[in-house]
């Protein structure tokens, strides 16, 4: 029976430039714990929703 591995968000990490989240335009490290699981769960799910950043 296959296992199911998690699903994780691609974040480009480039030394020297801010990483930019993959499902709204704000800056990954400015997340908080929320943004974090919204951010990870739209883009997995591709879902078409709007950004719950501040």
């Amino acid at each position: 029976m296959p296992t199911s591995e998690p699903r994780t968000t691609e974040v480009d990490d480039h030394a020297g430039t801010a990483a930019v989240c993959a499902a709204c335009p704000h800056p990954w490290e400015e997340h908080d714990p929320l943004g974090v699981r919204f951010c990870a769960a739209t883009t997995a799910s591709a879902l078409p929703r709007g950004c719950i950043c501040g």
